[in-house]
């Protein structure tokens, strides 16, 4: 059990069912599909796969290994009629595999406590369902979904069909529980399943409320009640449900629900963590992190319109590596690198929170202090070109650095004009450089 704790309460998420899906097991008696089963699973997700033709192959590797999967056809050669049950009873987590279509043993498989089931079709079909729900299984084990039911026997039934697949959860009898949770103690699920008639808040209320903080995509809603109206359909999916489904629950629809609705979840989660990525590329630098022109051009703006609001001047300062060639000649290009990254580590933890630093080219840095004065802006240039040049950058021969440092201050007249105040320290920059370098001239 995972234990969480926020605003001081202690919330409990049961995962101790959960496990890492690292090694399967394949139970199939055409060689041909058995093979290709293996080799996907090899090549697609890099794991273990152990392989048997028949239900005595099977045994005898269940006796001896274990197996965070096993893929199974139901009808082997020298079946026995009893492996299936065997499997379920020594709580296996199970997909199986059957060529056979008829209803009466399609719902007899559908009530087992398995993962899933999928017909013999065509090869590219079943591995492309076979891989798709492995995948599943793995993220499942990282996501966490909430049953809100004041059923007991309801929250039972669904908690059975959660645990085969590989999902933490955790567990409230109403709607107002499962509100203090969500909204007002921000407890991060992936799902909420919630039914409908339920005391305290009914799920309507729950869903409504849940939409007025989260959108459909980033927290999915499936509701369930036993009132099957259309009317209630409706309201549902209006209110903000990403969907619906009728009890008494049948397992298999509900399971299909289920993965469709984290599927989405994530699906979303990981387009967000794409922008991110997209966002972070356009406004740094690859190889140091720090922030590139195009972020600072974008940044200046506010801190112009701080400083004529509240009547504080913003600095710059440029500052140049003293004798980069050289380092990159003598040392070779790697240690160029090295030095440029120990650099940027050094301005950051020398910066104050609010200040920006931008790699602006090559090996020259401009750093922004907003709300600053002209004796700040001396000391901090010093402490900078100080701790660099007692910073030693380790390389196969370590050597150390300097750097030469230009300063200059926004002004009445020049606070719209960052490429003025630019163009002033690049000056002072360029006057460093010609005294000697090493040091810093305002």
């Amino acid at each position: 059990m995972q234990e969480v704790i926020l605003n001081e309460k202690k919330y409990t998420i049961k995962n101790g069912h959960c496990s890492s899906i690292e090694k399967v097991l394949v139970i199939e008696d055409s060689s041909m599909l058995l093979e290709s089963i293996k080799n996907s699973i090899h090549a697609e997700l890099q794991m273990e796969c152990d392989i048997a033709s028949n239900e005595q192959e099977a045994m005898e590797l269940l006796k001896r290994n274990s197996y965070d999967l096993v893929i199974a056809d139901i009808y082997l050669p020298d079946s026995s009629g009893n492996f299936i049950g065997y499997l379920v009873r020594k709580k296996h987590r199970i997909i199986i595999i059957t060529a056979s279509d008829n209803e009466e043993k399609r719902t007899k498989i559908a009530s087992l406590p398995i993962v899933d089931y999928l017909y013999k079709t065509d090869e590219r079909t079943i591995l492309n369902y076979l891989m798709n729900s492995i995948r599943r299984l793995q993220k499942n084990e990282k996501s966490t979904v909430m049953i809100c039911d004041d059923s007991q026997l309801s929250r039972l039934q669904v908690r059975q069909l959660i645990v085969q697949q590989n999902l933490p959860y955790i567990e409230v009898k109403d709607g107002q529980e499962a509100y203090d949770y969500v909204i007002k103690d921000k407890l991060k699920i992936n799902l909420l399943m919630t039914d409908v008639n339920m005391p305290k808040m009914d799920g309507v209320n729950l869903i409504r409320h849940i939409r007025h903080h989260h959108t459909n995509n980033e927290l999915p809603v499936l509701a369930f009640s036993s009132a099957g109206k259309a009317s209630m359909v409706a309201q549902l999916l209006k209110t903000g449900a990403n969907d619906y489904i009728s009890k008494p629950i049948n397992n298999e629809e509900f399971l299909t629900r289920l993965n469709i609705s984290l599927d989405q979840s994530r699906l979303h989660a990981e387009n967000q963590q794409l922008i991110q990525n997209l966002k972070m590329m356009s406004e740094t630098d690859f190889l140091t992190k720090l922030y590139n022109r195009s972020y600072f051009y974008r940044a200046i703006k506010l801190i112009q319109t701080q400083s004529k609001r509240h009547k504080q001047a913003y600095g710059v300062l440029m500052l140049d590596i003293d004798h980069f060639k050289i380092i990159n000649d003598t040392h070779g290009h790697e240690a160029g690198d090295m030095a440029l990254i120990s650099l940027s580590k050094t301005l950051l933890e020398t910066a104050r929170e609010s200040d920006i630093i931008c790699r602006w080219g090559g090996e020259e840095f401009l750093i922004l202090i907003p709300n600053t004065n002209a004796d700040e802006l001396s000391g901090f240039a010093q402490r900078i070109r100080t701790t660099i040049e007692s910073s030693p950058i380790k390389h196969e021969n370590s050597f150390n650095l300097t750097v030469s440092i230009g300063i200059s201050i926004s002004t009445d007249n020049n606070v719209d004009d960052v490429d003025n105040v630019i163009f002033n320290a690049d000056n002072k920059l360029y006057k460093a450089k010609n005294s000697g370098r090493n040091c810093v001239v305002f």
